[in-house]
């Protein structure tokens, strides 16, 4: 660049961009801490991953279990009567905090951990988080 020339600023370069070349993002409800507008409620993240006992017992115990993939950006109630079977699937394969991962390595098989959200009326949602 020659001395006096003027640099394109970042806005000046976005700005000039085609609309159609944006790209649709995804944003995880573990990385926003929020899931709005699900089962009558807005629910917030109450910590980091739980530890596998932390998770376990909630498996039973939440007031809904919600299963999520694609990162957590595709979410997927989880019937009481499949609550068994979704934990059984995951504990063998979690990576969170006291779990242990069995069978073929990831991505053969997916990977999981639990994370924990509270409603405004103090509901507990056990988000199982499957990364593919």
């Amino acid at each position: 660049m020659a001395k006096g020339e003027n640099r394109a600023t970042f806005k000046e370069i976005t700005d000039s961009l085609d609309p159609g070349s944006a790209h649709e993002v995804w944003l995880s409800v573990v990385n926003t801490g929020v899931i709005d507008g699900w089962a009558g409620g807005t629910w917030h993240l109450t910590g980091k991953e739980l530890d596998v006992r932390v998770a376990r017992r909630l498996a039973i115990s939440a007031d809904l279990m919600v299963l999520g993939r694609g990162g957590s950006t595709q979410l997927e109630d989880v019937a009481a009567e499949q609550r068994a079977t979704v934990w059984e699937k995951a504990s063998r394969r979690y990576e969170g905090p006291g779990g242990k991962v069995e069978g073929p390595e990831w991505p053969e098989e997916p990977l999981y951990c639990a994370f924990k959200f509270v409603s405004e009326d103090g509901r507990n949602l056990l988000l199982i988080d499957e990364s593919c």
